[in-house]
């Protein structure tokens, strides 16, 4: 699944089972469409995950724009006060960043609609190619 979205927040690295880390992070895709003469905006959001590196994560910031592929996913449950909750996951194994802030020891690239940079599952690491 490839899906292209702005990043809600900045990504976070958290230590999981042993010395593992992931990269987490929330992406909201934008649609609209008319109904009945009346134009109807939704809100898509996904919550990924990247195992592959802890490299990206600085930058991947609020508001950048973000391509990812993976696997996607559902999760579901019954919230404390029983109503039922769902969420989109995805396993991201690729991210291309059309727009970044790139923190101030890093000098990244910047074009129009090119992608700044792609960070792929053959960057074991997680190292950025600058």
């Amino acid at each position: 699944m490839e899906i292209t979205g702005r990043l809600t927040a900045d990504a976070v690295t958290r230590m999981v089972s042993g010395d593992r880390k992931v990269t987490g992070f929330r992406l909201v895709v934008n649609d609209s469409y008319m109904s009945g003469g009346e134009k109807k905006e939704v809100a898509t959001f996904v919550e990924c995950s990247y195992w592959l590196g802890t490299g990206i994560a600085p930058y991947l910031k609020k508001g950048g724009v973000v391509q990812v592929c993976g696997r996607i996913g559902v999760n579901a449950w019954i919230s404390n006060d029983g109503e039922a909750k769902a969420s989109i996951t995805m396993h991201v194994s690729d991210i291309k960043m059309f727009s970044a802030s790139a923190p101030a020891s890093a000098t990244a690239p910047t074009s129009g609609s090119r992608p700044l940079m792609v960070v792929d599952k053959g960057d074991e690491n997680g190292d950025l190619p600058f």
